[in-house]
């Protein structure tokens, strides 16, 4: 399962630059404000050599809904984690977590890859992660330490290549091989 999301991710990647833009005007009203990204994007002035706002919006999109060659977007995941969460006052402030986290995320992976710190290798980890989280009943911890990892690859605390697939579950054959 996670070499096919990995794969997808990899193939939405490459094919995704030339994919045609969405156009401004069809911002949906599931999605965080269009301003908020607006104003995110006119802030890196270095991004904007390099990619336009409507370009910029679309990637912004996309983590959200997904597209046809990586359908898992961002609501999807946050629905899919909250729907397991029994106890209202948790579901509420998971559901309010992944909101924030996702915007932070969505805003900098959107970005031209040449500038952006996030990368959609990171998007999948943390992806995996949080689905992984679900089924052992630990949302609430790989929550904030994906949330932690964000925050600090964003402020340079940590290395982007740090990150990786066994960051939050070590895979166990790799462990068995080892002992």
């Amino acid at each position: 399962m996670k070499v096919c999301v990995l794969i997808g991710v990899a193939m939405g990647f490459l094919c995704g630059c030339s994919a045609t833009t969405v156009r401004q005007s069809a911002w949906p009203e599931a999605l965080s404000q269009q301003a908020g990204f607006s104003d995110y994007y006119d802030q890196d002035r270095h991004n904007a050599q390099l990619q336009s706002q409507e370009q910029y919006l679309t990637w912004v999109q996309r983590f959200y809904q997904g597209w046809e060659l990586y359908p898992t977007g961002w609501n999807s995941i946050s629905r899919d984690l909250t729907a397991k969460i029994a106890d209202p006052a948790l579901k509420n402030t998971i559901q309010t977590k992944l909101q924030q986290l996702g915007r932070v995320i969505a805003a900098e992976w959107a970005k031209d890859n040449a500038v952006r710190r996030i990368t959609t290798r990171h998007v999948a980890i943390w992806g995996n992660a949080l689905q992984k989280s679900a089924e052992r009943a630990e949302i609430p911890e790989i929550l904030d330490r994906v949330t932690d990892d964000v925050d600090n690859l964003l402020n340079n605390r940590i290395a982007a290549d740090v990150i990786t697939e066994n960051r939050f579950y070590p895979d166990a054959d790799v462990l068995n091989e080892v002992n």
